[in-house]
């Protein structure tokens, strides 16, 4: 059975590893700067260490050593990226989904709002399906809201309102389920 609480951990995952990424893409930016610098200022580092009794330490090889690290981590981390959005997709597509709305909705100024079970907050959810549709945050579709805090749809008939609201997430699995397949 794939659930919110269960989503919402696999999002929140996929943007901690992406931010991993960004500053592993970053530190071997550097590395990759600094090795590629070494043999333009290695015969003035050399003769000027020589030259007031020092030693000169090359650090090719610690630089080397560093970069096949960092590029090994920023591997594992692509993919474990990679993982996390099949399996987000997946879970989302499942029809086992289950969507912790409280049942009786709140109908005011032409809306009907359903609120997330205890509270609940689900912005990474939110986040990471904005970016698989293409959508910005908070997501319409088909005169329903999805936000990190609510569903709101666009009518004042309850039953109207639980027919949009399916409507709209068969709508956002049929498009997820396009995306898996590419």
């Amino acid at each position: 059975m794939a659930d919110f609480n269960y989503l919402e951990q696999v999002a929140t995952r996929i943007k901690r590893n992406r931010q991993q990424l960004a500053d592993v893409e970053d530190e071997l930016a550097t590395i990759n700067f600094r090795i590629h610098e070494i043999p333009l200022k290695i015969s003035t580092e050399s003769t000027f260490a020589k030259m007031i009794g020092e030693q000169y330490n090359d650090a090719t090889s610690e630089l080397e050593n560093a970069k096949q690290k960092l590029t090994a981590e920023r591997e594992s981390l692509t993919s474990k990226i990679k993982e996390d959005i099949a399996t987000f997709i997946t879970e989302f597509t499942s029809p086992e989904l289950v969507i912790p709305l409280e049942p009786n909705p709140k109908i005011a100024d032409g809306n009907t709002t359903f609120k997330y079970k205890n509270g609940a907050i689900f912005s990474s959810i939110l986040e990471i399906l904005s970016e698989l549709l293409g959508l910005s945050a908070p997501i319409l579709v088909k005169d329903v809201m999805l936000s990190a805090s609510e569903i709101v749809i666009k009518v004042t008939d309850d039953y109207e309102a639980k027919q949009k609201f399916l409507s709209s997430i068969n709508e956002v699995q049929k498009t997820l389920s396009i995306k898996k397949n590419y």
